[in-house]
């Protein structure tokens, strides 16, 4: 099965591997689709896990138990088109790169590369990307 998760981490936990020990520890394949740390040590780690299920819920409470925070990231991301002025504001904000220009300079959403994180919901302001869980 695969599941998307956000991992968030302080400074107390920042320079310890949660790639190696998912991969070591319970047989999990971890795919990082972002990072992002800060300079006072604070950050999160948004990962595509692929493993069996009860292996992937040792993982998760193992790495809670360290102290770090993790989020399942479930539903998906609905984009409608009709309603969608094309203003790119949701564009910059994906950490994925799932919303995009076309050459038409229209906006679409890749649902296969999306991770339903929310970046792009607030920054709609007539409301066309909704996520349905």
């Amino acid at each position: 099965m695969e599941k998307k998760f956000r991992i968030d981490f302080n400074e107390s936990n920042v320079l310890e591997s949660v790639t190696y020990t998912l991969v070591s520890e319970f047989d999990l394949k971890p795919n990082v689709l972002r990072a992002d740390i800060g300079g006072d040590g604070h950050g999160f780690m948004l990962v595509s896990i692929v493993g069996e299920k009860e292996n992937m819920v040792k993982g998760m409470t193992h790495l809670r138990d360290l102290g770090y925070g993790v989020r399942e990231l479930s539903g998906h991301i609905f984009h409608d088109y009709d309603r969608c002025w094309n203003c790119g504001a949701c564009v910059s904000l994906c950490p994925t790169r799932s919303i995009y220009y076309t050459e038409d300079d229209e906006i679409k959403l890749n649902t296969d590369t999306c991770i339903a994180c929310g970046s792009c919901i607030n920054a709609c302001s007539v409301k066309a990307i909704q996520l349905e869980l």
